[in-house]
């Protein structure tokens, strides 16, 4: 899971990266190498035999990128062992020309709230929800969130209705 935690005086409110699987990125920053010569798809530190998808360039005489073949339906099929780039895109490199909406909203999330700190973080496995104050839903969700984005920070999140927000961040809402 990828997501921002936000350091406030005495909250931390972490904002999920919740991606829309549009496929952009794997289209756009692909560093899958296949090699013709040898019939090999490399990216970074994997290596793997024969792909369905890359006959097109067999008759190449050198490797050559190409989009990543192990995007299907715009899910990614080796999303378990994926390599460190595409763990850490977007949130760690930046949107580097694709675009990316789900960085736009997740951008949107993040100037809605002015925290002290802001550290990006990319964790796998599930995390003991921090407890935030009911003031930081209600902002979260007038934002407009999708389904899948406000199931996230929910999970990210525990809302504890005895915490009292006390700040001097302003809502710039959406």
């Amino acid at each position: 899971m990828m997501f921002a935690e936000l350091d406030f005086e005495e909250f931390r409110l972490r904002i999920p990266f919740v991606c829309r699987m549009c496929g952009e990125c794997c289209r756009k920053l692909s560093k899958v190498i296949y090699d013709p010569r040898t019939g090999k798809v490399y990216i970074e530190d994997l290596e793997f035999d024969y792909i369905e998808g890359v006959e097109e360039y067999k008759d190449f005489q050198h490797p050559i990128r190409i989009v990543c073949p192990f995007l299907k339906d715009n899910k990614c099929t080796i999303y378990q062992i994926r390599p460190k780039s595409c763990r850490e895109y977007p949130l760690l490199t930046g949107d580097l020309g694709v675009n990316c909406p789900a960085l736009k909203s997740f951008k949107r999330f993040l100037n809605a709230f002015k925290a002290k700190r802001v550290e990006f973080k990319v964790v796998e496995g599930e995390l003991e929800p921090t407890c935030i104050p009911e003031e930081f839903l209600k902002i979260f969700k007038s934002l407009n969130p999708t389904k899948e984005e406000l199931e996230a920070f929910m999970r990210l999140n525990k809302v504890e209705k005895s915490l009292n927000l006390v700040m001097t961040t302003k809502h710039k809402g959406p």
